[in-house]
C-alpha cells in the first residue's frame, strides 16, 4: 500500500513536467520560465504564484534549475516547492526591490526581501532546493558602541586592530513573513542572506522543520538565522544553522504599527554555530517574551551560548533552556559575545528607554566548554532579575584563545534576587591562571541567593571560591572544593545574613 501511494505521488510530480495539467499543481517551467539563472524571472514567477492563489491554492513547483528573481509575494493557500537542484536566487540589482520592510529598529530602515507575505494564510515553503542571496562585503574601521564598550577597550589595550565588515546594497533578507497564519517551512536550504535570513513577524501557528541556514561566519555581520518577532505558537525543530549573527533569536521589534509579544514557542533538536549568540532573546525587546523553551540542542564554535538581552522595557519570563551541550570560543572584537555560556542582562537602549525585567528562568542539564565570564545582571540600582534557577550545569572554563582577554569571573551576578544554583560545577581548566581570572563566583548587590551542592574549581592554590559584595541572605550548603580554601569567600562592602551550612567538604589533591 505504501509503495502504491509513493508511485502515485511520483507520477503526479512527473506529469506536469511532461506538459500535462494537474489541478492545484503549477510547474513554473510551463509558463516559459527558463531557470537558466541568466535573466530576471520575477514577473513570470509572480504570475504563476498569483494563478495558483486565484485557482484556490496549490503548489508552485520549481524543478532543478537556477531562478533569478527579486521579491516574490506569497498569497493564501500557496506552497512553494523547490525540488532538489532548484535554486531561487536573489537578484543583486537594488532597483528591482520595490517592496521593503518598515521596521526601523532592526538595523535597516528598509530591507529588501526575496520571499514576502503580508497577512497570508496557509502558506508554505518546502522541498530540497535552495534560496540563495548574492552578498558583497567589504571591511571597514569598527565604530564605537556603548553595547560592547568594554570589549573595544580590551582590544585597544591589547593593540588589536578594530576592523569590522559591512555589505553593499541590496542587503537582502531571504524570507520575510508578516501577520501570517498557518505557516510551514520545511526541508529547504537558505544561504548567504545579507540581512536576517528568515524573519517571521507577527505570525501565528508557524512550523519550521529540517531546514539548513548558512552565512559567512567571518563577514555576514547582520545575517541572523531565524528571527521570531512578536509571534505566537511557533515550533522550530531539527534544523542546522551556521550564521555569523545570532542563530535563533526571539525579538519584539517596534515599527510604525507598534510591537507585539513573543509567546508559546519551542526550539528543539537543532545544531547551531554562530559568531554571535546561538539561542537568544532580544536585543529588540519592546514587548514581552513568555513561555519559550529551548531544548535538546548542540552548540559548536560559537561566541555565546545563551542570551537574554532586555533593552527596551519588555519582560522575559517562563523561559527554559534544557539539555544543551555547547562549545564557545572567542571571536574577534566587534562580534557580540565573549565565548561565555550565558548572558542574561537588563539594559537601556537609550536614556529614554523603559526598564524591563527578567524572571522565572530555568537553565537545566547544560554542559558548557567556554572561555568567557557568564553574567546575570539586572539594571544598575535595581533588582529586576529574579527567580533564576541553574540546575545540573557544568561549566569548564579555558583560557581565551585571543590576545584581547576579557574573562574575569566564572559567573558574575549583579542587581538580582532569588537565584538558585543546584549542582553547578565550574572548573578552571588551566592551572596557570591568566592574569585577569579572579573568582569562580562574584556576587554584587544581590539578595536571596542559594548555592547547594556547588563545586567551584580553583584559580590558584590559595583561591577564594566566592566574592560577596554588598549582598544579603546568601546561603551556601553542601559545597565541594578541590582544595581546602583559606577562606570560603572574600567580603566586600555591606554583607548581611550569610549562612554557611555543611560546607568545607573538599576533595583533597
Amino acid at each position: 500500500m505504501k509503495r502504491s501511494i509513493y508511485l502515485i505521488l511520483c507520477i503526479c510530480l512527473w506529469l506536469p513536467e511532461k506538459g500535462f495539467a494537474l489541478s492545484g499543481f503549477f510547474p513554473v517551467k510551463e509558463s516559459g520560465i527558463t531557470g537558466d539563472g541568466k535573466q530576471i524571472e520575477t514577473q513570470r514567477l509572480q504570475q504563476v504564484i498569483d494563478s495558483c492563489h486565484l485557482s484556490g491554492g496549490g503548489t508552485v513547483f520549481f524543478p532543478a534549475g537556477d531562478y533569478l528573481s527579486a521579491t516574490l509575494q506569497l498569497k493564501d493557500n500557496v506552497t512553494l516547492y523547490l525540488s532538489a537542484g532548484a535554486r531561487l536566487i536573489a537578484s543583486d540589482r537594488k532597483e528591482l526591490y520595490t517592496i521593503r520592510t518598515n521596521l526601523s529598529d532592526t538595523g535597516s530602515e528598509s530591507t529588501p526581501m526575496l520571499i514576502y507575505a503580508q497577512g497570508a494564510k496557509n502558506i508554505a515553503i518546502k522541498g530540497e532546493g535552495e534560496l540563495v542571496a548574492q552578498p558583497q562585503y567589504y571591511q571597514t574601521p569598527l565604530g564605537e558602541s556603548d553595547f560592547i564598550r568594554d570589549d573595544i577597550q580590551a582590544a585597544k589595550e591589547s593593540g588589536v586592530e578594530l576592523l569590522g565588515w559591512r555589505w553593499k546594497e541590496p542587503a537582502v533578507t531571504l524570507v520575510f513573513l508578516s501577520e501570517c497564519q498557518d505557516v510551514s517551512i520545511t526541508g529547504v536550504q537558505l544561504k548567504h542572506s545579507v540581512f536576517w535570513t528568515l524573519h517571521i513577524h507577527w505570525c501565528e501557528r508557524v512550523n519550521m522543520q529540517g531546514i539548513y541556514i548558512y552565512s559567512d561566519l567571518e563577514k555576514a555581520a547582520n545575517a541572523d538565522g531565524i528571527d521570531i518577532d512578536g509571534c505566537r505558537n511557533v515550533t522550530i525543530s531539527d534544523c542546522i544553522i551556521e550564521t555569523a549573527d545570532d542563530a535563533i533569536c526571539m525579538k519584539t521589534t517596534n515599527g510604525t504599527s507598534g510591537y507585539r509579544d513573543c509567546e508559546n514557542i519551542t526550539v528543539t533538536n537543532c545544531v547551531l554555530t554562530s559568531t554571535s549568540c546561538a539561542l537568544k532573546l532580544g536585543t529588540e525587546s519592546y514587548g514581552d517574551f513568555r513561555y519559550i523553551h529551548f531544548t535538546n540542542c548542540i552548540i559548536r564554535n560559537t561566541n555565546r551560548g545563551l542570551g537574554i538581552f532586555i533593552r527596551d522595557g519588555g519582560t522575559a519570563e517562563h523561559i527554559l533552556f534544557s539539555n544543551i551541550r555547547m562549545e564557545c570560543t572567542r571571536k574577534p572584537v566587534g562580534w557580540w559575545g565573549s565565548a561565555d555560556a550565558m548572558r542574561f542582562v537588563v539594559l537601556k537602549r537609550n536614556p529614554d528607554s523603559r526598564i524591563g525585567g527578567i524572571r522565572n528562568i530555568w537553565v537545566k542539564d547544560v554542559y558548557a566548554h567556554v572561555e568567557g565570564t557568564s553574567i546575570i545582571a539586572g539594571y544598575e540600582g535595581m533588582k529586576n532579575i529574579s527567580d533564576i534557577i541553574l540546575e545540573n550545569v557544568t561549566i569548564d572554563m579555558f583560557p581565551e584563545t585571543v590576545s584581547d582577554q576579557r574573562a574575569r569571573e566564572g559567573i558574575l551576578l549583579q542587581n538580582s534576587e532569588r537565584l538558585t544554583f543546584h549542582q553547578v560545577s565550574l572548573t578552571w581548566k588551566d592551572r596557570e591562571k591568566p592574569n585577569k581570572w579572579t573568582y569562580p563566583f562574584y556576587l554584587q548587590d544581590v539578595s536571596e541567593v542559594t548555592f547547594n551542592r556547588i563545586k567551584p574549581g580553583q584559580t590558584s592554590p590559595d583561591y577564594t571560591p566566592f566574592c560577596l559584595e554588598n549582598s544579603d541572605h546568601i546561603t551556601i550548603t553542601q559545597s565541594h572544593f578541590e582544595t581546602s580554601p583559606s577562606t570560603l569567600y572574600t567580603p566586600k562592602g555591606d554583607l548581611q545574613n550569610i549562612e554557611i551550612e555543611s560546607t568545607n567538604k573538599y576533595i583533597p589533591r
